[in-house]
């Protein structure tokens, strides 16, 4: 089958690094899918596809096989990322070459983030134990002779060692919950990896008679258009930068079975210059606003707010990036709506273009440090798998673009061709040709190479070797047949596909290029020469789909939406109106259930005429409830209806899910030690993982370009720290009154986490309620009153907010974590939750950043002269006597400032 992803090819296969298995956490899929009905009804199976295991296969081929004496790849690896260190060191320390090795693997490990905090004979005892692993290949436990039932480190059980990589048996294990690292035995690792490991089987044998589980080794994507059925749980298991995280997406939607519950996970690695929100929006060439519509998924971990860097805050790989899993469910489709052209759809979909028909490419980066940049696996089908997913959930006959109108390069038209013939059903012939030459201008140390077919004219070539002009057509989705040989892995035959009418004569030749160099590798066997059968195998993507429109109803009158422009923030109809005479009564409903503010389905209705039926929609991108602009047009008989995007509002489903919640009252308090101590973990370094620098938990009150996610931090900085009880935060008259539950409590990964009960502080609605006649609103506002005068007896103090952006991005997050949280008993016996009540049960931890550089603080400038608090510029200012660069107008402004301030002052 022709593949969406362009080929590796690696000639080198003298080296056998079989790594057991990857950096990062191996998951419990069982632990985040909700399974529902009766678990023991054998009827009832969830269907889980293990994709492309990799891991498995290498695992397997480890515990085969001998390591060299001198474990080379080791050697290698390392002198890729720090060229010239060991052989220094080794002659600095009069020792071989694998003792500051193994030494400075070791000490990189202990070193972890994760690690921070523990007593120094604990992380010592780290130390030797992962040092005599990468030694010896081996950890097994000392002294232990009875039989084990589970192995942890994949070792072979006879001989106790693998090949090693640069990964040693742990790294799957990492990050560990609270409890699950046992500091109070020797041979820590080893022991607290087959507790963890030893509950996770337990957890897949209870599920046994209920889910059916399938283990995909090989090629990931094209087993998704292969294969047809449908799976419950997807998880991949091999990193995005093999295959692109765009055909990665497109390829498992497809999989995914239609149970509103199915979820596929992913990884990605982030660097310490993108996020993983900045890599999932260049990677999809899309905002998240908008990758619902283009991909039919949603991104269930919110990366703009760092969400998934909590699971990863302390699982550093050495300098290479950090592993980021990603989790994806499909979003409710379009219904009774046709999109029409809008410049941010266009925008995305001619990016998506442009990544997929790429004519050059930048410097390729090396293989270790290969954490972003996967767009380079695209290919012009990735592209077509994209429109076509859209076509299959949106219809034929909503709009999409035309490929002919598209600023595509011309060595890409047959391509192209090629690629709709396919679709359209047209006969297609399959070429295979041998390799005829092997062009030896390659350098003997590059062994992977991203490659593309290219035909091009012989006299063209010779004369412009930049693979440009009317002679030269790119091929970039074709098969490999590869074959072993003393020389390592070799292409025995290229196969791919052409029109019968391609009208390429003895004239042409076909190569294969180094996509990154445009240099020549491999020059094939003439067309006369080549292989020609008819291609049977059908297009992957079902085009039998037909219309999602609804076809105009029987009923003489009836509306109907002619249009709908979305952008990033909101969607644009305009809705016809069929009848004759009057119209008027125009209502817009949703089904958002309290206290949730955002949903899917909106229903337009009428009161005239009277037998026309409302229309109702939906949206995959939910929308917010109240905030919408609706205009009638009487004479034209059509409504204008203009929908905000929920961009900081959590998803109805987050509201109204049914998984498991964080239990409040199970949680242990939170013991800040400084990191000194023997036990402790502390808390400014919690803080201080919220931004690349260490030192920039700064106040930014001057500071303009800072934006409303670094300014919430800095606020969490001083909720977190300081020792008030009562906070009253807001601009305008927007503000947000929460009591802040002390002590800090500890989460399952060993973050700190402040527990919140929080009032939309509008004192106003309760004063409409007090003064309304009806018994029963009166009933409420006066209840409403007494909670708030025995829960606030200070408002404490008062924090503004500089933007309406900050206070609507700390909104989000309260009503967030508000949905991931069980309540405290006290919270449940003393404040209303639920349904429209303005009280929330919440909390506050960390933002942690995703990256992992701590890059160091430059000269900060003078604050500008005027009062830190409330802007005014007097005639003389008061600095703080401690630290001597925030500046107050009063007394009092610096008292009101203090709680804040007593956090940052010793910094600064």
């Amino acid at each position: 089958m022709i593949t969406t992803v362009r080929h590796e090819y690696c000639r080198n296969i003298n080296r056998k690094e079989y790594t057991p298995f990857g950096n990062s956490r191996a998951r419990n899929v069982f632990k985040d899918f909700y399974f529902g009905g009766n678990l023991n009804d054998p009827n009832e199976v969830t269907k889980v596809l293990l994709l492309g295991c990799g891991d498995l296969r290498n695992t397997f081929l480890a515990t085969a096989s001998k390591p060299p004496q001198q474990n080379q790849c080791l050697f290698d690896f390392w002198e890729i990322l720090y060229p010239g260190e060991l052989q220094e060191k080794a002659q600095n320390g009069n020792a071989d070459l694998l003792t500051p090795l193994v030494n400075e693997m070791a000490e990189q490990f202990k070193d972890r983030e994760y690690f921070t905090g523990l007593a120094p004979c604990v992380r010592k005892k780290i130390y030797d134990e992962v040092l005599k692993c990468y030694r010896n290949g081996s950890s097994r436990l000392e002294k232990n002779d009875e039989p084990v039932c589970v192995n942890p480190t994949m070792l072979n059980p006879e001989t106790h060692d693998w090949d090693l990589f640069w990964l040693n048996p742990f790294e799957g294990y990492l990050p560990m919950e609270k409890g699950e690292l046992i500091t109070s035995v020797e041979e820590i690792m080893t022991q607290s990896c087959s507790k963890i490991l030893k509950r996770l089987v337990s957890s897949y044998r209870s599920r046994i008679s209920t889910v059916k589980i399938v283990f995909h080794l090989e090629e990931a994507v094209e087993f998704c258009y292969s294969d047809a059925n449908k799976f419950d749980v997807i998880y991949c298991s091999y990193f995005v930068n093999h295959v692109g995280l765009a055909n990665l997406v497109v390829a498992c939607c497809q999989k995914l079975s239609d149970n509103p519950n199915a979820v596929f996970y992913t990884e990605i690695m982030t660097d310490r210059h993108h996020s993983a929100n900045t890599i999932v929006e260049t990677s999809l060439g899309a905002p998240l606003s908008m990758i619902p519509t283009i991909y039919g998924l949603r991104l269930a971990d919110h990366v703009e707010l760092r969400d998934a860097a909590v699971d990863y805050l302390r699982c550093n790989t050495l300098r290479t990036g950090r592993p980021v899993n990603l989790c994806w469910q499909k979003v409710p489709t379009f219904q009774n709506i046709k999109l029409v052209p809008s410049p941010d759809l266009n925008r995305c979909l001619t990016k998506l273009s442009e990544l997929c028909h790429l004519t050059a490419y930048p410097k390729p980066l090396p293989p270790v440090v290969k954490c972003r940049g996967t767009e380079i696996f695209y290919t012009p089908l990735t592209f077509n798998f994209i429109l076509d997913s859209m076509i299959e959930r949106l219809g034929h006959d909503s709009w999409l673009p035309d490929l002919l109108q598209l600023e595509i390069a011309p060595q890409f038209r047959l391509a192209r061709r090629i690629l709709e013939d396919w679709k359209n059903g047209k006969k297609m012939k399959k070429y295979t040709a041998g390799v005829m030459h092997l062009v030896k201008s390659t350098s003997s140390k590059e062994y992977e190479h991203l490659i593309r077919l290219v035909f091009v004219h012989n006299a063209s070539y010779k004369l412009n070797p930049v693979l440009s002009g009317p002679d030269v057509h790119f091929i970039d989705n074709f098969e490999l047949e590869l074959k072993h040989s003393s020389r390592g892995i070799e292409v025995e035959t290229v196969s791919f596909l052409l029109p019968s009418d391609h009208g390429f004569d003895g004239t042409y030749g076909a190569t294969i290029f180094n996509a990154f160099n445009g240099m020549p590798l491999l020059l094939l066997d003439p067309f006369e020469s080549m292989r020609v059968e008819e291609y049977l195998v059908p297009y992957p993507m079902d085009q039998s789909i037909k219309s999602k429109l609804p076809l105009d109803p029987k009923e003489k009158m009836y509306m109907k939406v002619e249009s709908c422009i979305e952008s990033e923030e909101q969607y644009t109809l305009r809705i016809a109106i069929e009848c004759d005479g009057n119209v008027s009564g125009l209502k817009i409903s949703t089904n958002a259930q309290a206290p949730c503010e955002s949903c899917h389905d909106v229903t337009v209705s009428l009161t005239q005429p009277s037998k026309i039926k409302p229309l109702s929609l939906t949206f995959p991108f939910p929308i917010l409830a109240k905030n919408f602009q609706a205009t009638l047009h009487r004479k034209s008989r059509h409504v204008d209806l203009l929908l905000k995007k929920s961009l900081l509002e959590p998803w109805p489903c987050e509201f109204h899910t049914k998984k498991s919640k964080l239990i409040v009252d199970d949680l242990v308090p939170w013991k800040n030690d400084p990191l000194t101590s023997e036990d402790g973990l502390c808390l400014e370094y919690h803080l201080s993982c919220q931004f690349l620098s260490k030192d920039m938990m700064l106040d930014p009150s001057h500071d303009s370009k800072s934006s409303a996610l670094h300014n919430v931090r800095l606020k969490l900085v001083a909720f977190m720290s300081s020792e008030a009880d009562y906070v009253r935060y807001g601009r305008n008259d927007d503000w947000y009154l929460m009591k802040l539950h002390r002590p800090l409590l500890t989460s399952p990964m060993g973050t700190p986490i402040l527990l919140i009960t929080a009032f939309d502080d509008n004192l106003k609605n309760i004063s409409k309620k007090i003064s309304q006649t009806n018994p029963t609103v009166f009933k409420e506002g006066m209840d409403d009153l007494k909670v708030y005068q025995k829960i606030f007896p200070s408002k404490g103090f008062i924090v503004d907010v500089d933007t309406e952006e900050e206070f609507q991005l700390f909104r989000f997050l309260l009503r967030l974590n508000s949905t991931r949280i069980e309540p405290s008993k006290w919270q449940k016996e003393n404040i209303p939750l639920g349904g429209s009540s303005d009280w929330l049960a919440t909390f506050l931890s960390p933002l942690y950043q995703d990256s992992y550089s701590k890059e160091s603080i430059k000269v900060l400038p003078p604050y500008e002269n005027c009062c830190t608090v409330c802007k005014k510029i007097p005639e003389k200012l008061k600095r703080c006597s401690r630290c001597r660069y925030i500046a107050y107008c009063s007394v009092e402004c610096q008292h009101s400032h203090w709680p804040i301030h007593k956090a940052i002052c010793k910094k600064l």
